[in-house]
């Protein structure tokens, strides 16, 4: 039984632009970065990698709620430049942070961990 299906990319053959990106070819189209995103992108550059591990929790809705909009409140603060680059604004880094310094106020940690 023969199939008249064609694979995926076949509808791409003439269409250069869209096959180049699909198989990781020269980049097209280019926005320039804002100053932000290219301070921060140089940043976590010169940064060393951090392992993380996922984990999974389940959060009071008032806490989740709180954390969301301290979180929003501090990224729009960072692209405004009001908050500087080494402040935490990512609900996962503003998590990290409270739990390591609950941890150290109770003696578990005697030196800082970094984030």
């Amino acid at each position: 039984m023969r199939s008249d299906r064609k694979h995926i990319t076949a509808i791409l053959e003439d269409e250069k632009e869209a096959k180049e990106f699909i198989y990781g070819g020269k980049k097209t189209t280019s926005q320039p970065h804002s100053p932000l995103a290219s301070q921060e992108a140089g940043r976590l550059a010169s940064q060393p990698p951090i392992a993380r591990r996922k984990i999974s929790i389940r959060l009071p809705q008032e806490l989740d709620d709180m954390l969301s909009q301290v979180s929003h409140e501090r990224r729009l603060a960072y692209r405004q430049g009001k908050l500087p680059s080494e402040q935490v604004r990512e609900k996962q880094d503003i998590m990290a942070e409270a739990l390591q310094e609950w941890l150290e106020k109770r003696g578990y940690f005697t030196e800082k961990i970094p984030s």
